[in-house]
């Protein structure tokens, strides 16, 4: 395959650049893709441009319709991953990706839908297009079985979704990264998303609590506050609200925020956590992939919930996120490190997310085994 382009999530946060630089490392390794390009419907900051040039990453502009249908022209055109499939997409943004892959289909290329999060639609237009997508795709994978329900709810016996695993799981680069050593000293990690649209919060009282005790119990001194999207309408706001709190309620410890737009950035401060406490599914994944110790705090959100149930994770309330059972379980974790049984989990899920690739392959060329 020629040449690639990925629909991925917004570049700004920082688990969709993660996946995106995840789905090239796949395209190149298995695929042998000898140009890569990524669509965003908004221009992404210099410094996200900045790690896509040393990647050797275009970026096709999603708003020029005719830009991105030529580049579309006989290539690959792969959404995902991420939670790619949901009803806050604005519709030009989801015609504009419709066409791409239309294009690509008439003109010798492909479509395919990679190891994405799907909910379930409610807006008529959004399952209209979402589904000719999907059912014109030369495969689709998700990556939890409540997506994997969802498409069979859209789409009925047309699509068969192979259920794999989230692309931050495929060994790679990232991984490397999130098990390297550092001179930085050990942190709580707090990542936090607070995202109305979403119906996402947190409890800043509660959660500030739990952050003072864990740092007691594991002898830890710093916190680092993370904001997976750094703009400033977003993360941001949350962790400059826990900030707040902690220097009023526990002025002792020393908090670190993490706000920038630098993959390399997140995955030093994962690789020294002493335990990750998050209600973001990349911030478990990260520290899944550290090996650290992560608390989940459960917000409602299915697709956490079920990385939480897959890997034995607790999963906290969001208003009384440390129990002392729950503590003591934690510190246990820290100095014995992951069970076997997560140890077991996760290598199924590295072999999962690989199998993105290897059934990519096999669909895009059936002769060749």
């Amino acid at each position: 395959m020629r040449s690639v382009v990925i629909s991925s999530g917004d570049l700004h946060n920082i688990g969709d650049l993660a996946l995106l630089l995840q789905c090239t490392f796949g395209v190149r390794t298995h695929l042998g893709a000898e140009q890569v390009w990524v669509r965003q419907w908004n221009t992404p900051d210099p410094e996200i441009l900045d790690q896509l040039n040393a990647e050797t990453i275009g970026v096709v502009a999603g708003k020029n319709l005719m830009g991105a249908v030529a580049r579309a022209r006989g290539a690959l055109v792969m959404i995902g991953g991420g939670q790619m499939v949901r009803d806050n997409a604005s519709v030009p943004s989801l015609v504009s990706l419709a066409a791409m892959m239309e294009i690509a289909r008439l003109t010798g290329g492909a479509a395919t839908v990679l190891a994405c999060g799907v909910d379930r639609l409610t807006r008529n237009l959004h399952r209209r297009l979402w589904r000719r997508m999907m059912t014109g795709s030369a495969l689709v994978t998700v990556r939890d079985t409540p997506s994997q329900q969802a498409v069979s709810a859209l789409c009925g016996d047309r699509v068969d979704p192979v259920l794999t695993a989230d692309l931050a799981f495929m060994p790679s680069p990232l991984h490397d990264a999130l098990t390297a050593t550092s001179a930085k000293p050990p942190s709580i990690v707090v990542a936090p998303c607070a995202d109305h649209s979403e119906n996402r919060t947190v409890t800043v009282e509660s959660l500030c609590v739990a952050v003072a005790r864990a740092a007691a119990a594991l002898d830890v001194q710093e916190i680092s506050l993370v904001s997976h999207d750094a703009r400033p309408s977003m993360d941001p706001q949350i962790c400059g609200a826990l900030a707040e709190h902690l220097a009023r309620t526990a002025p002792h410890l020393r908090v670190t925020m993490v706000a920038s737009y630098t993959l390399a950035d997140y995955t030093e401060t994962y690789a020294t956590a002493a335990l990750v406490i998050t209600n973001r599914l990349h911030s478990l994944i990260f520290g899944l992939l550290a090996q650290r110790p992560v608390l989940v705090l459960d917000d409602g959100t299915a697709k956490t919930k079920a990385a939480a149930e897959r890997f034995s994770i607790p999963l906290a309330p969001i208003d009384a996120p440390m129990s002392d059972t729950l503590l003591a379980a934690l510190v246990a974790e820290a100095k014995a490190g992951p069970s076997p049984a997560r140890r077991e989990a996760l290598d199924q899920a590295k072999q999962a997310s690989r199998e993105n690739f290897t059934r990519l392959a096999s669909a895009l060329n059936p002769g060749r085994r």
